[in-house]
């Protein structure tokens, strides 16, 4: 009785904190109408629902003939029918396999924005706001009748005073707002979710719509999107073969976007067009390889209607609301993956992919590697590797991790799902397009990039400056853990038999660490006379030595490494 009054004043607590309880009952009816009145029984959210016959339609009626594919074709229409934020949380959704299946992802993928064109009059201060006056000091036309909608923005094609045909793009009145209120009520559905059902927890609700969260909150905000246009404008100045459209920072703000206006046609609708494609197909590939291994910087929502093939011939880039970012290391992770897939290292695969999860658990290593390697030579074994679908690659590894109660992070999600729709894309456009072939040489060099001299000078400059910093913690640290062992602070119980075991044990690996960091200090030497004491006297056989004596220090403790088969 206790657990549930508990329940009961949390549930009257989080709902005093809900900005809408009109839009709660909303939301309880819309499930209730579509099936999940039985989630709307759990969560103890019908006592908000009054006496509406619509909502009080049986909990049970209804039930799909295939309960998982029926289900998540009632739970597409639910998003839809609940509006932008729901919409948008289920395209963000489509793109974590690692969080649920794959199946449900595919349904996913078919949210588009669906709402009806407002009025201009609604939209016309937002503007003029932005432009800090009359649209007439801006603009020569105006076409009020949309070109596009959207659940968050709509957009207008316009003239500038200048001559520059442009498209604004500007947030619907109110949008931020009902997002806010969405918000809250999904943070309470999440909690309520893992009180009732534990088992939610294992999909971690509370961290999607942290994620969640702050993607829609970003693209409420057209800064953002500016700042990544310009960003992508920079990385491609060069390419004469991609075009990112230019930004017209001085008419845009907050809610209104003002860019170039492209001229094309769906990368997916080019063909007819007279478009030589196989060239299109592999240029599209080697650009979002540079975003992904040059740039770390990376259009997070690639799909057909966001990659545009221009009147001359170029591919152009729209919609920058969502980005992926990838930090030097997370790119040499992905460049090992790819690395060890494309050499069929199926250990490298596994090795690396866990190296990227996440795990809340144990996880037994060796099954995971097992079970890597089998699904790595089921698709390798009996096909080519031009005939390889990466795409159902991808999709198995996540979902094996998942079996693990492993999750990848969700920028590298982002960047398997971009990976993922354009081979998909590509072999739409080009049959014959080879995603790994096309990958390899970008893999290939950063891997080769990683033991470059100045790379590695400056990892080994790195490493021992941070042997450094731990030998001089080192005696400080000594005497705190001595003088917490003196005051009884701390104890420590060693039976007699071992003790002299573990001293010995313990003075075998200082000896080694001393003799490591010898031969990295050798072989520094050796790579700064190799590099800048060329003009020395002996320079060049003072660096041979120096490297000879880091070598013979290294093999000696790898020998006895070897000897004792302490690893």
């Amino acid at each position: 009785m206790s657990t549930a009054r508990a329940f009961y004043t949390n549930l009257m607590a989080a709902r005093s904190a809900i900005k809408d309880l009109g839009r709660l009952q909303q939301i309880a009816r819309v499930l209730i109408r579509n099936g999940f009145g039985h989630w709307v029984s759990s969560l103890k959210l019908e006592g908000d629902l009054g006496e509406d016959a619509e909502a009080r339609a049986p909990l049970d009626a209804d039930l799909p003939a295939d309960p998982a594919l029926r289900s998540y074709r009632r739970l597409l229409s639910i998003l839809r029918e609940l509006g932008p934020t729901f919409v948008k949380l289920g395209q963000i959704l489509s793109t974590r396999a690692d969080l649920i299946p794959q199946a449900l992802c595919d349904e996913l993928k078919s949210l588009q924005d669906q709402v009806n064109p407002l009025p201009f009059e609604q939209l016309k201060g937002a503007i003029e706001e932005a432009l800090g006056g009359p649209l007439e000091g801006a603009f020569t036309r105006l076409d009020e009748q949309p070109l596009a909608c959207a659940s968050i923005a709509q957009v207008h094609t316009a003239q500038l005073i200048t001559g520059e045909e442009v498209v604004i793009k500007v947030q619907r009145p109110g949008i931020r707002a009902t997002i806010e209120a969405d918000l809250s009520i999904l943070h309470f559905l999440a909690r309520q979710a893992v009180e009732v059902i534990p088992e939610a927890e294992t999909f971690r609700p509370d961290a999607i719509l942290r994620e969640f969260e702050r993607a829609i909150i970003k693209e409420l905000d057209f800064t953002y999107e500016a700042r990544n246009l310009s960003r992508f404008a920079q990385h491609f100045a060069a390419w004469t073969t991609v075009h990112i459209p230019t930004l017209y920072g001085a008419c845009s703000s907050e809610r209104v976007l003002v860019m170039e206006r492209l001229y094309g046609v769906k990368i997916t609708e080019a063909a007819p067009k007279g478009h030589p494609m196989d060239e299109i197909a592999r240029e599209t590939v080697r650009m979002v390889f540079k975003q992904v291994f040059e740039d770390g910087f990376f259009h997070g929502d690639l799909h057909p209607g966001n990659l545009l093939i221009l009147e001359d011939g170029r591919i152009g880039l729209i919609d920058f609301g969502m980005v992926g970012r990838l930090t030097p290391p997370m790119r040499a992770a992905l460049a090992d993956l790819l690395f060890h897939i494309t050499t069929n290292h199926y250990e490298g695969v596994a090795r690396t992919l866990y190296e990227i999860s996440t795990h809340d658990g144990h996880i037994d290593y060796a099954q995971w590697e097992a079970d890597v390697t089998e699904l790595m030579d089921r698709h390798f074994s009996s096909t080519s590797l031009a005939e390889v679908d990466f795409g159902q690659i991808v999709r198995d590894l996540i979902e094996g991790a998942m079996r693990h109660r492993a999750q990848i992070p969700p920028d590298y999600t982002m960047f398997f799902k971009a990976l993922m729709t354009v081979e998909g894309i590509g072999k739409v456009v080009s049959p014959d397009l080879d995603l790994l072939a096309e990958c390899r040489p970008y893999v290939q060099r950063l891997v080769l990039e990683r033991y470059e001299p100045e790379r590695v000078l400056r990892e080994l400059v790195d490493t021992l400056h941070g042997f450094g910093r731990f030998s001089k913690r080192l005696p400080h640290a000594a005497q705190q853990l001595l003088q917490q062992v003196e005051s009884q602070r701390l104890g420590i119980q060693l039976s007699d038999a071992h003790l002299a075991a573990r001293q010995a044990h313990a003075q075998r690996l200082l000896n080694r660490a001393a003799l490591v960091a010898f031969a990295l200090g050798l072989w520094l030497i050796a790579l700064l006379l190799a590099v800048w004491g060329r003009g020395l006297p002996w320079g060049h056989t003072l660096s041979v030595l120096a490297g000879a004596g880091g070598t013979l220090l290294a093999a000696r403790v790898l020998w006895r490494v070897l000897l004792s088969e302490e690893w």
